[in-house]
């Protein structure tokens, strides 16, 4: 099974209704949900193979970004969710193998299809078009998948260095991503406020 949605948002938490938040966590997390739990019967009646779950996950499902709030509490469901489903089976005699990917910035559409935007936070995509290609990813994801690993971080190099640093020193983090997006946030909203002017 391959659990592959993904809906996002550019959008402050305040800006946008609690509709917006129960999409995205229908779409990103709970839709993985209902197909796992629809597909158990069938894999616990055949005894001969051991199912194999791979879920498309974000680096925002380990660091929280902003405008990005949804999509973040949605992809960290992913992760709990499923590290605990994976030991319950193991409990109860019916083990599956889960493959969380860790995706950082790849080139898709995305960003491009949010379904909720405050102003002045393009700020937040300006990597995807510099992204990994689809078919790095693919292909990453598919040799994981073939050793039966539990996670896979597929990043860029900086958005592999926000992992490792979130991991160890969450506190630094914190203040790197409040001093870096603040100044961005500042810096779009002045240009737009100029260019109104003008």
């Amino acid at each position: 099974l391959v659990n592959n949605g993904g809906v996002t948002t550019r959008s402050f938490a305040r800006d946008s209704g609690f509709d917006v938040d129960s999409h995205v966590t229908n779409v990103d997390f709970l839709s993985y949900v209902s197909l796992t739990k629809a597909l158990i019967p069938s894999w616990e009646s055949q005894s001969s193979s051991k199912p194999l779950i791979i879920n498309t996950s974000s680096v925002a499902g380990k660091v929280g970004v902003p405008v990005r709030t949804s999509y973040c509490g949605a992809k960290f469901a992913i992760q709990g969710w499923f590290d605990a489903f994976r030991i319950e089976q193991l409990m109860v005699g019916h083990p599956v193998d889960v493959l969380n990917v860790v995706l950082g910035s790849a080139r898709t559409n995305v960003y491009q299809n949010a379904i909720a935007e405050s102003a002045y936070t393009t700020f937040i995509h300006q990597r995807i078009e510099s992204g990994m290609d689809p078919e790095f990813v693919v292909e990453r994801v598919l040799a994981t998948a073939y050793a039966r690993h539990k996670e896979i971080w597929i990043a860029l190099k900086r958005e592999m260095i926000l992992l490792y640093l979130r991991q160890y020193f969450p506190e630094a983090v914190y203040k790197r991503f409040v001093n870096g997006f603040s100044t961005r946030y500042e810096a779009e909203k002045r240009s737009h406020q100029t260019n109104d002017e003008l």
